[in-house]
């Protein structure tokens, strides 16, 4: 075996063997096998503190405060430092036996174990220190228990406060019935346990109520009550209802509401809403001693009808007429307000079906109601009869005029009439509009004239001879050719041959009788006469053309638009 060989595989022995014997060393596993860290080669002695070995960077567990001039005896008990705990209990005996937990540092530190921040440790706890309380003692309420022993106690006032619960006599508190719940009127702040910050938002003391002496409500004969006390106003201020005269309440029979009339900042001025009732004071009635109205007292309210009051001022009205005799509603507002009583009437015919317009409304209620005012009937005639006899122009009596006068009348005035035809589904245009009435109306006007124009023209028919609508066969529907704005010159549309088509029927204008030779009937027309279309002319046009035929009806159908081509 080389040399070399022989050196590598002692190198690797003597590896192994120095394995072996640190995992059996009494140092265990827990250092480095690097035994230079902390020995010297030459004496295996252990080098000095802090020269090579650092326990803050090489260890889970830095060492600061009272622990870097500790031995390391002092925490490795044995030479097995990995068997040493970094939890505080493993060095530090329990002295609080469980109470405060395992973990030192929640109080203590490394630097002291002296505790100095008592008040921010026990904000880790369920009831912080605050106020008076800073300033206690620990044994003041961990009375029961050593200094160093603290398990949780009750965080309920009465715990460390039953003694000031009932010693308290002002008021007595155990008498009252106050609850132990101190925090419900006291605080933490003031040490003396004398002003409370009672919330009396529950019954707000404001106005004549913000007393001191609280007392003064809650007395219940020669004791106290601070439970189950009434907020009615009539449970303190039953001698004052009874003792008042002005009005008197009891007497009266005024509700025990006293909240109605009174206000928390004085008894003697008391104002009532009215409003509230459902029955507002208006106008004179503001005015009113309110036993005018409650004439049987306040336990009930009077009726808010007007005639339960104003029954007398109806039966004796006679203006505008006698309210009795006439059957007038006893709903005296339809008429009358309360700022001027029974004085003036505000009555507004418009509510009613019949509206006052015009002329109508300086007319005398009792022109039309007559006797009555109720079942009075609107129609015009039945106030206009004598006006509808006695006019002459026209006569509408004698020529049977319709009674609906509001078809010709307004209520502006009678004699200027005005009738809008076109309403009659005969509008009036034209020549139409200037003729007299009668002229169409020959027979009166209870029956509408008949409407066709042959009705009023026949005699215009008749005697028309350019062309002789009679004998010609004219049809009597006059609108065809004729307007209302004359019955000369007429017009003819002239739709089944148009006669301004081409150079001939159009230049110069055409008379009806140049194509209707004959006049007696428009039904047959001539084409071919010297006038307009000569054989020899026409012929000239039409030669070669299959099934030519010089005649009227040939020429029309084939050129039933007037045009050569």
């Amino acid at each position: 075996m080389k040399f070399a060989e022989r050196i590598i595989i002692a190198c690797f022995l003597i590896a192994l063997t120095s394995t072996v014997l640190f995992a059996q060393s009494p140092h265990g596993s827990g250092l480095k096998m690097d035994c230079s860290s902390c020995h010297l080669p030459t004496t295996w002695k252990v080098l000095p503190k802090n020269m090579k070995f650092d326990h803050n960077t090489m260890t889970p567990f830095p060492l600061v405060g009272q622990h870097v001039s500790l031995s390391c005896a002092s925490c490795h008990k044995s030479l097995v430092f990995s068997d040493a705990k970094s939890n505080c209990i493993s060095c530090h005996t329990d002295v609080h036996k469980g109470s405060l937990g395992v973990h030192c540092q929640n109080c203590h530190t490394p630097q002291t174990w002296v505790v100095s921040n008592i008040e921010q440790i026990h904000e880790r706890t369920r009831f912080p220190l605050v106020g008076a309380h800073q300033n206690v003692d620990c044994a003041s309420c961990h009375t029961q228990y050593s200094q160093l022993y603290f398990p949780p106690i009750s965080t309920a006032c009465i715990t460390c406060h039953s003694q000031q619960y009932y010693s308290t006599t002002a008021p007595n508190h155990v008498q009252a019935g106050f609850s132990t719940q101190c925090q419900s009127c006291h605080t933490v702040v003031d040490v003396s346990w004398g002003p409370t910050n009672f919330n009396h938002s529950f019954f707000p003391l404001t106005g004549g109520h913000a007393i001191a002496n609280c007392f003064a409500c809650h007395k219940q004969g020669t004791s106290n009550n601070f439970t189950g006390l009434s907020t009615n106003c009539y449970s303190c201020h039953s001698p004052q209802f009874a003792a008042t005269t002005s009005p008197n309440h009891v007497a009266a029979g005024f509700p025990r509401n006293c909240a109605q009339c009174h206000t928390i900042t004085t008894w003697t001025t008391a104002t009532f809403d009215h409003n509230t009732t459902g029955f507002p004071l208006t106008g004179e009635h503001a005015n009113l001693q309110c036993q005018q109205c409650h004439t049987n007292g306040y336990a009930v309210a009077p009726s808010t009808t007007c005639a339960t009051c104003h029954q007398t001022d109806y039966n004796n009205a006679t203006t505008p007429v006698n309210h009795v005799a006439a059957g007038l509603p006893t709903t005296c507002q339809t008429c009358h307000a309360t700022t001027a009583l029974f004085t003036t009437t505000t009555f507004v015919h418009p509510s009613t079906p019949f509206a006052l317009t015009g002329a109508h409304t300086t007319v005398q209620c009792q022109s039309c109601h007559k006797g009555s005012v109720t079942n009075t009937p609107t129609d015009c005639y039945s106030c206009h009869q004598t006006d509808y006899a006695n006019t002459t122009n026209p006569p509408h009596s004698a020529q049977g005029f319709p009674t609906t006068c509001t078809q010709c009348h307004s209520t502006t005035d009678w004699t200027s009439a005005t009738f809008n035809h076109n309403t009659t589904g005969f509008p009036l245009t034209g020549a139409h509009t200037s003729v007299q009435c009668a002229q169409c109306h020959t027979n009166g006007y209870a029956t509408p004239p008949p409407t066709q124009c042959v009705a009023c023209h026949q005699t215009d028919y008749n005697n028309t001879t350019n062309p002789p609508h009679a004998s010609a066969g004219y049809p009597t529907e006059c609108t065809q050719c004729h307007t209302t704005t004359a019955w000369t010159p007429s017009t003819f549309n002239h739709t089944q041959f148009p006669i301004t088509a081409g150079t001939r029927h159009g230049v110069p204008p055409l008379l009806c009788s140049d194509c209707h030779t004959d006049i007696t009937t428009f039904a047959i027309f001539s084409c071919t006469n010297s006038a307009c279309h000569t054989q020899a002319e026409t012929d000239k046009h039409h030669s070669g053309v299959s099934g030519y035929v010089y005649s009227p009806t040939s020429c029309y159908t084939c050129h039933p638009t007037g045009k050569g081509d």
